[in-house]
């Protein structure tokens, strides 16, 4: 079995010592609404920041898993940040009436960030720190990311960060360090909360308002029914992990116990329910944010969005052989330049975007 990484393992021990986000545990009702509720971290300690070897043997592995030495971002070197542009978004087709058919693929945003010296690393993920240093400061970014690791077994609403959880926080945050402060929001959870926190202590920044903001960021955004619905229909066949990762690539869902009946009726459509989130609850909202955001919502979410802003080729896949499913702090980043123009790119804090659950480490906690 490989050895846990040593920067996490250390990192994870002193974080212990402190006392100090799988989820589709959201349950709240899939509908937008501006951020409401705030909390204070109650950390004051700025003092914290924390800074994946090639090798042609070991592949890079998520740190939340079977780990290897994530000393060196994988992603590529960046040349020539530059203004976004967004001159090929994808023409949508539409019916006579002007609606868009359902089904239909489109995006209303473009994915290409050529002009900004971008370029994502094997498995299609940009890293976030390089997202952030080469996007101009004329431009607007909102991260909406996975939670950081949590515990392997408790996976309720009150779920603290585990230690290697805060020091995947903690480490993301010294990727997106600077002067500039930053919003923050996340579901009502503590483990979404806590993430938000430790980015902000890895930044830096210390103590910060978190918002709660529930009705824009809920894990239930792609269901018409409450996620609870879905897990007491397939709990017990594969889990919603499964069959949320078929409705976001437009597999065919099985036919066992009627599920390519009842399913379907349980989602959105997934390209306008997509497009709807990214132009609604994001971009609508970023002129009373900050300058960069921090979103932090759960995987239920986050891995549709993934898939969406790729295009389907990122392989979030947990219901093939690849066990691939989205990784702590992955999400994806909504840049808007100073003439309005959208981009959208799959994003990881961690060295690699995907994660095998069967692989995650169980910290006993």
């Amino acid at each position: 079995m490989k050895r846990l990484s040593a920067k996490y393992f250390v990192g994870a021990l002193l974080a212990g010592l402190c006392v100090f986000v799988g989820c589709g545990d959201d349950s709240s009702d899939p509908v937008s609404a501006t951020p409401g509720q705030s909390y204070v971290s109650s950390s004051s300690d700025a003092s914290l920041p924390v800074n994946q070897s090639s090798s042609s043997v070991v592949s890079p592995v998520s740190s939340s898993s079977l780990l290897i030495d994530p000393s060196v971002s994988s992603s590529s070197v960046l040349v020539n940040p530059g203004v976004s542009s967004s001159s090929a978004v994808t023409p949508t087709p539409t019916s006579s009436a002007g609606e868009i058919p359902p089904g239909t693929e489109f995006y209303t945003f473009e994915t290409n960030p050529a002009a900004l010296g971008l370029v994502p690393d094997a498995d299609g993920f940009y890293d976030a720190g390089d997202v952030y240093k080469a996007v101009p400061k004329t431009s607007k970014i909102a991260f909406v990311l996975r939670h950081s690791k949590r515990s392997k077994t408790n996976t309720g609403k009150n779920s603290p960060l585990t230690p290697i959880g805060i020091q995947m926080a903690q480490t993301l945050g010294t990727k997106l360090a600077g002067d500039e402060p930053f919003y923050y929001a996340s579901t009502d959870f503590v483990r979404t909360r806590e993430t938000c926190t430790n980015v902000a202590i890895g930044r830096g920044e210390g103590e910060v308002d978190v918002v709660t903001w529930d009705e824009g960021i809920n894990g239930s955004y792609f269901l018409t029914v409450p996620s609870d619905t879905l897990d007491a229909l397939v709990a017990k066949k594969g889990g919603n992990p499964r069959y949320i990762a078929m409705y976001a690539y437009g597999e065919p869902f099985p036919t066992v116990a009627n599920l390519n009946v009842i399913l379907p009726t349980y989602f959105h459509d997934f390209f306008q329910r997509g497009n709807q989130f990214i132009n609604e609850v994001i971009v609508a909202n970023m002129p009373s944010w900050k300058r960069v955001s921090v979103l932090v919502s759960h995987d239920m979410l986050v891995a549709p969005l993934i898939i969406l802003v790729s295009k389907r080729t990122v392989d979030l896949r947990i219901y093939e052989e690849t066990n691939h499913w989205v990784n702590y702090i992955s999400g994806i980043a909504v840049i808007v330049d100073e003439a309005g123009a959208v981009m959208a790119l799959p994003v990881r804090g961690d060295e690699v975007g995907w994660m095998r659950p069967r692989d995650e480490v169980d910290e006993g906690v």
